[in-house]
């Protein structure tokens, strides 16, 4: 089965950072060492910053509060400040406001329309975010261990059109409760509308779904129910790591 593929963005705002809680960061630190190869550096008591074969730049964080969500997408902006005022006039509330990382730069975030929290930083790579299709079908796929794909809780149409209006993301329903989105550079994915428990969830692409989560119940993280393959389209994996954050994979 071949998805319809949504209409590629505008290029000028993809997801720059993803940002993972890790309460047990030392124990999720060396969880994605073990099993994926992320190159793991400390930036603080609270932060460690996460290098993957290719796609955004990862940060595990610690001392993330009760109710948290698990994932935490940062789009890439010229202008913070701006852009939270222009989210804010479309509907979106302020989650926290603007604050600086020395050498890094500037981060804020907000609660869009559904609920779901993003973040937006002009802490953007100076060569770009090379684009990510959605790795389905005959798509091509990304280099293994990178985060390829996100799945953000979305309640109704609301959500897509905010971020198609403000961000210039390309979107496109394709299956019940499903809206497909392009930012048209880095990586895509879908709204889905069925789960608010879960707001977010980042997509690594791996060679061998079964293998890795037999890795993975190996060095401390826990399979979320078996393999699950969706022809034509690919093979899906689900798993909680050492701080219970839910994480899934996609595979061929």
């Amino acid at each position: 089965m071949e998805l319809p593929q949504a209409p590629v963005g505008s290029g000028q705002h993809p997801v720059s950072l993803v940002v993972i809680s890790a309460n047990h960061l030392a124990a999720s630190s060396s969880f994605y060492s073990t099993v994926f190869g992320w190159q793991i550096t400390k930036m603080s008591a609270e932060l460690m910053a996460a290098v993957a074969p290719a796609g955004p730049a990862i940060a595990l964080r610690a001392n993330v509060p009760a109710g948290f969500p698990g994932v935490v997408p940062y789009i890439g902006v010229s202008d913070v400040d701006a852009m939270m005022k222009r989210a804010i006039a479309a509907g979106a509330t302020l989650e926290r406001a603007s604050w600086k990382i020395q050498m890094m730069g500037t981060f804020a975030r907000f609660t869009d329309v559904s609920g779901t929290i993003y973040g937006v930083t002009n802490a953007i790579s100076p060569t770009g975010a090379p684009h990510v299709p959605m790795p389905f079908g005959t798509n091509p796929k990304p280099p293994a261990n990178s985060i390829c794909s996100l799945e953000m809780f979305a309640k109704d149409e609301a959500s897509p059109r905010f971020f198609a209006e403000l961000f210039g993301w390309g979107t496109l329903p394709t299956m019940p409760s499903y809206v497909a989105f392009d930012a048209g550079a880095g990586i895509g994915g879908v709204f889905q509308s069925h789960t608010p428990a879960l707001t977010a969830v980042a997509y690594i692409y791996v060679d061998d779904v079964a293998a890795k989560l037999t890795q993975i119940d190996a060095a401390g993280g826990k399979r979320l129910g078996d393999v699950m393959s969706m022809p034509g389209m690919g093979t899906f994996g689900y798993f909680t790591d050492p701080s219970e954050t839910t994480m899934a994979m996609i595979g061929p």
